[in-house]
């Protein structure tokens, strides 16, 4: 399947001011303005990092209800539980409670539940165990926002929930003590794209605030929460939140205190991953965080955090190593699952003129079906839905957006036949009857349909400039490092080169295709992840549709292109970038 790609073209005299007044070159000032950047303000706010980007915690609904419900907590001494959830946010918020509660001597349990047989967020058999525990309240980190019932249960059975999240708000809000979420339509916080760490990070900020007032410190050091931000940043980058405002420094922040952190299990994951110096924002997404994940998707999500929170150093490279392990294993499983899904999906009649995929196998395993349905939008550009089928009969899935569709609006047209479901616009989860696939199938690609108005979201994309070979260079990465760290909302800029001249192409690892390109006389390495499929149909000559960076292999550094695209058109147009 081929796409053509447009280079975008921003206004000419914003590009100049903004390259002018904040002293870079024209090509980052372009990619900031491709970015949504509209004025000379905003660039210099972009360059900005300084803790005055922080907004204030109180300024999200229901926060000061939330602290003073805790600090009774704690002046009683009744038992806290924090109920978290099995993906990397909610593993690194339960990390953040336990951390902040130890430093200040007040010890609380956490709650994760089983993927397969309890599901997403605050459910029953959860309420029950911690019933019998005694716990007096919950707080809950990156869910709950949906669970209705469950917190009608706490409330029967005597125990106060505290809810804390940043998932998409139903019309009514469950019927706990307090609702902290910047989702809320009357929640005043001005940013909304804060993920469930933050959210809980927030919540910390507020508490510590509170008991400063109340003398809680007088015999004690306060917690620093700054210390906690390099936790924040892998959340902040794995739950794929926009990197911008307050996150943009959360993460920022955070990579400068990954390599000197105190933290033991931390600093065995880094070591299992061999990151020990320069840290950046991919290594948290592709190599921290796939870990923290994998016992979520195979085995229970505690271990993440019984690693995260570990103060011996001998077990914490034990389940380090542990979690690495796992890790290969999911890998292995997932990439056989990849497999099958697109083959289904090629084997879908028509199916170039299918807006969006929903793909379900009885026998694919329920941990890794979101990273599938990631793979599939990677391959395909469209969103997808990819499924498998739970312990009770019942179909659950994940679910993947190309970014311009909002999954979460697209679920509520099917909202009649859906068990449940929730989440964000990007990435979403559901539950469904078996009787009611082909039907939601079909409703959920015209609900796509609609969102894109029967167009296409793929037949058109964007590149931040094309280039010729000479123009990249290691003073090109240099120049782009300004605009780090990448992600939701930052993306890597994306460039292309026309007709470059392929010399070698070989397949490496699994499904990697490496080649050796030349253009006016420069040759350049280039890596097209898990495009292997393409060595076989692939031209002498190519367009490529690529980022740049610096590769290091034995102590030598070289440029090297990371083909996003190696099967498309790329074409020079004088076309306005869009907003």
């Amino acid at each position: 399947m081929s796409f053509v790609y447009r280079q975008k073209q921003p206004r000419a005299e914003l590009v100049l001011k903004i390259s002018k007044e904040c002293a870079v070159s024209e090509l980052i000032a372009k990619i900031l303005v491709n970015r949504g950047v509209e004025s000379v303000e905003q660039a210099k706010s972009y360059f900005e990092h300084s803790v005055k980007q922080i907004h204030d915690p109180f300024l999200m609904k229901d926060m000061d209800v939330a602290v003073r419900r805790i600090v009774q907590a704690i002046q009683n001494k009744e038992s806290i539980c924090v109920y978290g959830d099995y993906d990397v946010d909610g593993a690194v918020a339960t990390s953040l409670m336990i951390h902040f509660f130890r430093e200040i001597d007040f010890p609380i349990q956490f709650y994760i539940p089983d993927r397969m047989s309890e599901g997403y967020s605050m459910g029953s058999l959860g309420l029950k165990r911690l019933k019998k525990q005694g716990t007096n309240l919950i707080i809950t980190v990156d869910n709950g926002i949906m669970a209705f019932d469950a917190v009608d249960e706490a409330n029967e059975m005597g125990i106060d929930v505290i809810v804390t999240d940043h998932h998409q708000v139903a019309d009514n809000l469950p019927r706990a003590v307090a609702v902290v979420n910047p989702q809320r339509k009357d929640c005043a916080y001005p940013f909304k794209g804060i993920c469930g760490a933050g959210v809980a990070f927030k919540l910390l900020m507020a508490l510590r605030s509170q008991l400063r007032e109340i003398d809680f410190f007088k015999d004690k050091t306060e917690p620093n929460l700054k210390a906690h931000l390099d936790l924040l940043a892998i959340a902040t980058v794995c739950d794929v939140v926009p990197l911008v405002q307050e996150n943009r420094f959360f993460v920022k922040e955070g990579l400068k205190r990954l390599p000197h952190t105190r933290k033991v299990g931390l600093k065995a994951l880094l070591d299992v991953c061999d990151l020990q110096h320069e840290i950046r924002a991919s290594d948290l997404g592709f190599q921290l965080g796939p870990r923290i994940n994998a016992c979520g998707r195979l085995e229970h999500a505690s271990l993440g955090v019984e690693l995260l929170i570990e103060t011996d150093e001998i077990e914490a490279w034990n389940k380090a190593v542990y979690l690495n392990n796992l890790n290969q294993e999911r890998r292995d499983i997932e990439k056989t699952i990849v497999e099958d899904a697109v083959q289904k999906i090629l084997n879908i009649e028509q199916g170039d003129d299918v807006p969006a995929f929903v793909v379900q196998d009885d026998s694919w395993h329920e941990g890794v079906v979101g990273i599938v349905a990631s793979r599939i939008v990677d391959r395909f550009k469209k969103p997808a839905f990819v499924l498998s089928q739970a312990e009770n009969g019942n179909y659950k899935g994940s679910g993947r957006s190309t970014g311009k569709i909002n999954l979460i609006a697209a679920l509520r047209e099917c909202d009649d036949l859906l068990l449940k479901y929730g989440g964000h616009e990007a990435a979403a989860g559901v539950t469904l009857d078996p009787k009611n696939l082909d039907e939601f199938r079909l409703k959920f690609q015209e609900a796509v349909k609609k969102q894109t108005k029967g167009e296409s979201d793929v037949k058109e994309m964007w590149v931040d400039e094309i280039l010729s070979s000479k123009q990249i260079s290691k003073q090109l990465v240099q120049e782009l490092s300004q605009l780090e760290p990448y992600g939701m909302g930052n993306a890597k800029p994306v460039f292309a080169s026309q007709k470059v001249k392929v010399i070698e192409k070989r397949i490496v690892g699994e499904d990697h295709l490496k080649l050796k390109v030349s253009d006016e006389g420069f040759d350049l390495d280039a890596i097209a992840f898990r495009q292997a499929e393409h060595f076989d149909s692939l031209n002498d000559h190519v367009d490529l549709v690529y980022a740049v960076e610096i590769n290091s292999f034995r102590n030598k550094e070289s440029v090297q292109l990371v083909v996003k695209d190696v099967d498309c058109k790329v074409q020079i147009a004088n076309c306005k970038s869009k907003k």
